[in-house]
């Protein structure tokens, strides 16, 4: 073979690869164009009502003020409800994977097995969307519109938060109260008990000196709450959702209030004041 013959067919198989690369581009371009997907992602002070459901099952998030909101009413975590909106806002540019409904059982984004996901703001939908399994890449899920065909892969935290139980959603906290209103603790774990006791800055437990630094990171451990003026008050973690119930006592000129709401947690202090 001659180096001319050699040149040409180098000269052929670069054209080839140039034109292949430049179709894919051009084909790529088009899904984008003909099947462009994005969610609206409205205000949180626009939303009063948000829920998912899945077949007969359903999680509705009601908003009772504007920083409190209830969930299947229970009180919800308000951190939790603001990452759904964050991830409404931060997302990747979606890719679009599927065009035809025949797709839709495969990628859990059928009316039978996706999870819906609806917000509305006084009596009027704001969004909706079907949000299905796991998608091929980390922290990614696949959805769509309803009555849409087209199936998208959705970059971002939307995938996990849908996968969140109504459980997962509630409010977590017990009690909280100011650490320097607090000048005695009391624990009770079946028959063990002891009680922590302050006189002026210094801490004692069981007449002995207290660790300090313990001491210390007892505020820390002890979920916020909600404080009325009342005078020392009571409370108790169930036994049937804890080994561990407790009471803590507060002689300070401004006390806490117990929640209305059964307090329930794993092993941890439950505080008023």
């Amino acid at each position: 073979m001659s180096a001319k013959h050699l040149r040409l067919i180098i000269l052929t198989l670069a054209v080839v690869l140039l034109l292949w690369g430049a179709s894919e581009r051009f084909s790529r371009a088009s899904d984008t164009i003909t099947g462009g997907f994005s969610l609206p992602a409205p205000a949180p002070a626009d939303v009063d009502t948000i829920s998912f459901i899945k077949g007969q099952d359903s999680i509705v998030l009601a908003k009772q003020s504007a920083t409190t909101w209830t969930v299947n009413r229970h009180r919800a975590a308000p951190d939790a409800v603001n990452e759904l909106f964050q991830a409404l806002h931060d997302s990747a540019p979606p890719e679009l994977v599927a065009q035809d409904s025949s797709s839709f059982g495969r990628l859990n984004v059928d009316n039978a097995t996706g999870r819906r996901l609806r917000l509305r703001g006084a009596g009027k939908p704001l969004l909706d969307v079907i949000i299905g399994a796991r998608g091929s890449e980390y922290g990614s899920a696949y959805v769509r519109r309803p009555g849409d065909s087209h199936v998208y892969l959705w970059r971002g935290r939307l995938g996990s938060l849908a996968d969140r139980t109504a459980e997962e959603w509630r409010d977590k906290r017990i009690a909280a109260l100011a650490p320097d209103s607090v000048t005695l603790v009391e624990v009770e774990r079946g028959k063990d008990r002891y009680a922590l006791r302050r006189a002026g800055k210094a801490w004692t437990l069981d007449r002995a000196a207290a660790d300090s630094g313990a001491v210390a990171r007892l505020p820390r451990s002890t979920p916020p709450a909600r404080c009325g003026r009342r005078g020392a008050s009571r409370c108790a973690v169930p036994a049937a959702h804890s080994s561990r119930s407790c009471s803590t006592r507060s002689r300070a000129r401004s006390g806490c209030a117990a929640p209305r709401a059964p307090l329930r947690a794993a092993s941890r202090v439950c505080c008023t004041g």
